[in-house]
């Protein structure tokens, strides 16, 4: 047994995971495999078991889970998050092209592109006073390279939106401007009499979808990516970006028609009623209940 197994159960226990021998061989080796793929990047055992650990709501249940880990890309993106020396130069070498790609794919000008560089940098993998680098984010459950592309493109579209929201008029919410320029009475409906019901069940239902159909939905739907560019983004053929769309579309929605079915006490053709609108007005209804 090497030097990275021999304290794996107490540590596991430290950090709070359960299972057994079988947990115990496959967290030594996820930091195995993380060693040998990085051998030059230093972090302790109880660091890197500490970062799984606070994934693990987002992993299922541990054990087979575990291994199916990507380890080499967790390891890094643990390094960075401790700010281990040599890892922001270890992530560059490795996914600064991904980084790149998904800037340009936004189309803007090279000038802002360059600032939306930095400022994707310092957010992703440096962090700022009193906030972590948002690499701690990541859990392994699907390639870093992937993950890199998508965190980039929310990161520099959300900083877009902000800039432009510092040229609005003091007091202006851009939601009620464009209400108030296109009224929808199926929709003032539906924020008459079940507003908080429905923008609660979205939001239930959202939480309850996987990692990988919440994170296309934010980008089509609050992040306004067309097809094209999430199929960019992850490296698929549009069709296949086009399935994952309608795939999370009616998850959302299925799981929020459960919801609302189980909470309002209403007729089931109400809560279809309800759900129809909602699936009318799908976009709108998601940019203004999720907005962050």
């Amino acid at each position: 047994m090497s030097d990275a197994r021999l304290p794996i159960r107490s540590l596991r226990e430290e950090a709070g995971l359960g299972g057994g021998d079988e947990v115990d061989r496959a967290l030594a080796g996820l930091v195995e495999e993380g060693r040998r793929s990085w051998p030059g990047l230093q972090v302790s055992v109880p660091s890197f078991l500490r970062h799984v650990a606070r994934h693990l709501p987002d992993l299922g249940a541990p054990g087979a889970h575990l291994s199916a880990l990507h380890a080499a890309d967790l390891y890094l993106a643990c390094a960075c998050g401790e700010r281990a020396p040599g890892a922001v130069e270890a992530f560059l070498s490795r996914h600064e092209a991904d980084l790149d790609a998904a800037l340009r794919g936004l189309n803007v000008p090279p000038a802002q592109r360059d600032e939306l560089r930095q400022e994707v940098l310092e957010k992703l993998i440096v962090g700022r006073t009193g906030a972590p680098p948002k690499i701690g984010d990541y859990a392994g459950r699907g390639p870093l390279g992937g993950w890199v592309r998508v965190a980039t493109i929310r990161t520099a579209l959300n900083a877009l939106k902000q800039k432009r929201h510092d040229h609005l008029t003091a007091g202006a919410e851009l939601d009620d401007a464009r209400e108030h320029s296109a009224p929808d009475p199926e929709l003032a409906f539906l924020k008459a009499h079940y507003r908080d019901e429905v923008s609660q069940a979205l939001k239930d239902a959202f939480a309850g979808l996987p990692a990988d159909e919440r994170n296309v939905l934010r980008l089509y739907f609050l992040d306004g990516l067309g097809i094209d560019k999430i199929a960019a983004v992850y490296g698929v053929h549009r069709a296949t970006a086009a399935r994952w769309v309608t795939r999370g579309r009616e998850a959302l929605l299925k799981g929020m028609q459960e919801l609302l079915g189980q909470r309002l006490g209403i007729e089931r053709a109400e809560v279809e009623s309800v759900v129809g609108i909602v699936r009318s007005q799908l976009h709108l209804a998601v940019s203004s209940l999720f907005r962050e």
